[in-house]
């Protein structure tokens, strides 16, 4: 991916539907109504297969910054994907919802008829809401105002991440916070970083066109040696999207190696990533 930044796009966004099941349509068409209707606006293509409504600011640790939309989701083969401002305005909605995954800020419904409707406009009207008033603040800064939340940067990157390796790097982030139990999903170095407490990121993972990517590897030398075919450069490991993880993968999940006092896993001895693109 040359460039960590999703935009609005000129693509028509029915012509976009068009390339997408038949069911997926259907569904497509019904958030877009109800998006509609909350925010008052035409939607948008951001990128190659997000559908958006509305824009807001946000800015990285890093000092880099974009803009996503307020409302948003897309239509992907395997289920359908919500974008939110993370959870903690929802805990007495969620229950109530229906059947659905969570990542960090993204609500995974495998089917529209899954979930309740209107539990999910509430949801929806609250996330619109403050998004306005995120923007409306975001235009008047006040000296010493505090930076976005990290779940909106985590939004913003995988808003930008190309739509064919999204299922296979939610995979590694289940992983990830897994062996990471403690760690805290953030932005750093333009990848998706876990860090605990106020320290840098120990571990990393990040989504491109062919493949997606983990660093570091597992301390284990018995993992490393299992993954070798897989270790690009010094001390990534590349996984394609045509296959599946390796079940090793998921043994370094079960191998939590503590250290003293840093309280990370076995993915966590590492120095700083590689840089992006390679």
């Amino acid at each position: 991916m040359a460039d960590a930044v999703t935009i609005p796009t000129k693509v028509d966004v029915d012509e976009f539907l068009l390339g997408i099941t038949e069911r997926r349509r259907d569904e497509a068409h019904r958030l877009i109504a109800l998006m509609r209707e909350i925010s008052g606006l035409e939607p948008v293509m951001w990128g190659p297969s997000i559908i958006g409504f509305g824009s807001q600011h946000y800015r990285y640790d890093t000092g880099r910054e974009g803009d996503m939309p307020i409302l948003g989701f897309s239509p992907r083969k395997a289920q359908l994907t919500l974008y939110f401002d993370g959870w903690d305005h929802y805990s007495e909605l969620l229950p109530r919802l229906g059947k659905h995954k969570l990542g960090v800020s993204c609500l995974y419904v495998n089917k529209l008829d899954d979930v309740d409707g209107a539990v999910l406009r509430e949801m929806l009207e609250q996330c619109h809401a403050r998004g306005v008033a995120a923007s409306a603040a975001a235009s008047t800064p006040a000296v010493g105002a505090a930076e976005a939340p990290a779940t909106d940067h985590v939004a913003a990157y995988l808003a930008a991440v190309p739509p064919e390796s999204l299922d296979k790097l939610d995979e590694l982030r289940a992983l990830a916070s897994a062996a990471i139990p403690d760690g805290v999903e953030t932005i750093s170095y333009g990848i998706i970083g876990y860090r605990i407490g106020r320290k840098r990121a120990k571990a990393f993972v990040s989504g491109w066109r062919d493949h997606v990517a983990v660093y570091p590897l597992p301390a284990d030398d018995a993992l490393q040696a299992e993954l070798a075919p897989y270790q690009r450069g010094k001390g990534t490991l590349w996984f394609p999207l045509d296959a599946p993880l390796p079940a090793t993968s998921s043994r370094a999940r079960s191998r939590p190696s503590h250290v003293p006092d840093g309280r990370t896993t076995s993915w966590c001895e590492s120095r700083s990533p590689p840089r992006r693109g390679r």
